[in-house]
């Protein structure tokens, strides 16, 4: 080996240290195949080492994937046109070979030195996860900074992954904090606020975990389990909540949730029926437009991943408030409708509560689900039994003497006359089950329609 490539490897590998040491902890050990290592230069502020950007192919769990990783050690990560373009590439080679992309970012966005040539390297970096988005599995960590246009990843990634210290901003953080007087840049904020981050971490344990789990999810559908398909669900009765039902009948230990900080009436996690994985929407109370916008994502991932939809209804309808109605309410749900309706992928509905109106028409009609079936005491109904009491029997509930209690009558009389089983005879329900049965007929139903 001659004394240049001696010293060129040697100051290119305490360059890349750090990097190296975040994609090391997440792949198999000694898989990584560099990729465009040398590319680089220098000016008068320092050398460009392989242009602030360690990518290349791997392993994780075997299973081949594509990798890169800014590297904070090169001028703060930030981005240059150079490096856009190996990042570029590398997301083009990912298309092409039909491998996981795997993105580690630390960066404190472009390179300014670079002026134009860093801004049409950004343009190329974004057109290429857009492509990538939809062909491959896109995972996106945020393992420090994301500030400037990566933020926008967030939107082509199936997961946007954040370690808890990690800070993400479209502009500097100063400038944001300036203008509202508080820092909203966090990770936690995005991951209980604002929905960007899907997952957070604590450390590089925890996302190897988390992506390998992921990557089995969507590349693995059909897999093994050791629960057994015809396990009776004990626990499970008709008061039971979306994620009792989530907790109950999948196979056990098998439920990834993505997005758990924001909208909690909306449940979207990646769990296994007798091995098979599926996209797990759960919806109960209101549906708000953080909660549409949630679910919208999660289908894509679905619908990109060939993964079937299982629904868990107790949705009552949308949010009926001003701040809703004055928000995203409508064109959020408009999306998920349409999201909804061209999936191509099986999607199987089980009504577990009172279900009404939009709760009703998106995730539970016929025209839109392979197979509905609901629980024995679960309702289905144009409105809530109580508005529609007052909407049918106002005049005998306010000529009452005890108003709450023929409130609760004529809402019971409503109920009964849009019970599961009344649905069922009409043609809208496939199938009415025991609570403890869920769990047998979510697998029986998800092979049948699977197999079709």
């Amino acid at each position: 080996m001659s004394t240049g490539l001696k010293s060129a490897l040697g100051s290119y590998a305490r360059a890349t240290k750090k990097v190296r040491e975040v994609v090391d902890a997440v792949i198999d050990e000694q898989s990584f195949v560099e990729l465009g290592a040398f590319i680089g230069g220098a000016n008068e502020l320092g050398e460009y080492k392989g242009e602030g950007v360690y990518c290349g192919l791997a392993t994780v769990d075997d299973r081949d994937v594509a990798v890169l990783a800014i590297n904070p050690e090169v001028f703060s990560g930030g981005i240059s046109g150079r490096g856009a373009k190996k990042i570029a590439d590398l997301v083009d080679r990912a298309c092409n070979a039909g491998l996981p992309l795997i993105s580690f970012i630390d960066s404190a966005g472009a390179r300014v030195l670079d002026g134009v040539d860093a801004l049409d390297g950004y343009d190329s970096v974004l057109a290429a996860y857009c492509k990538a988005y939809g062909s491959v599995p896109v995972i996106t960590a945020v393992t420090g900074k994301c500030y400037g246009m990566l933020t926008y990843l967030a939107d082509y990634s199936d997961l946007f992954i954040a370690v808890e210290k990690a800070k993400i901003s479209t502009a500097a953080p100063l400038i944001i904090s300036g203008e509202s007087g508080k820092d909203v840049s966090g990770a936690k904020n995005h991951y209980k606020t604002t929905g960007v981050v899907t997952n957070l971490v604590k450390d590089t344990g925890e996302l190897r975990a988390l992506i390998s789990e992921a990557l089995e999810d969507m590349c693995d559908v059909v897999g093994e389990t050791e629960d057994d398909p015809n396990r009776v669900c004990e626990d499970l009765t008709s008061s039971s909540s979306v994620k009792a039902v989530l907790a109950s009948a999948f196979d056990e230990g098998s439920v990834l949730e993505l997005r758990g900080g924001i909208a909690p009436e909306a449940v979207t996690a990646f769990a296994k029926l007798n091995g098979i994985t599926a996209a797990v929407v759960g919806v109960s109370g209101k549906l708000t437009a953080l909660g549409a916008a949630k679910i919208t994502d999660f289908l894509n991932t679905a619908d990109n991943a060939g993964v079937p939809v299982v629904n868990l209804v107790a949705c009552t309808g949308t949010a009926a408030c001003a701040a809703e109605e004055t928000g995203a309410l409508i064109r959020n749900v408009g999306d998920l409708i349409y999201t909804y309706n061209n999936l191509d992928v099986v999607k199987v509905t089980l009504v577990c509560g009172k279900t009404a109106g939009a709760g009703y028409t998106i995730f539970a009609s016929k025209s839109a689900c392979d197979y509905v079936m609901a629980w024995e005491k679960a309702a289905i109904s144009p409105m809530e039994s109580k508005a529609a009491a007052y909407m049918l029997y106002g005049k005998e509930i306010a000529k009452a003497k005890n108003t709450a209690a023929a409130e609760r009558k004529f809402a019971a009389v409503y109920a009964n006359e849009n019970s599961a089983m009344e649905a069922a005879e009409k043609g809208y329900a496939d199938m009415v089950i025991f609570p403890s049965h869920t769990r047998q007929y979510l697998i029986a139903s998800m092979q049948a329609m699977i197999k079709r």
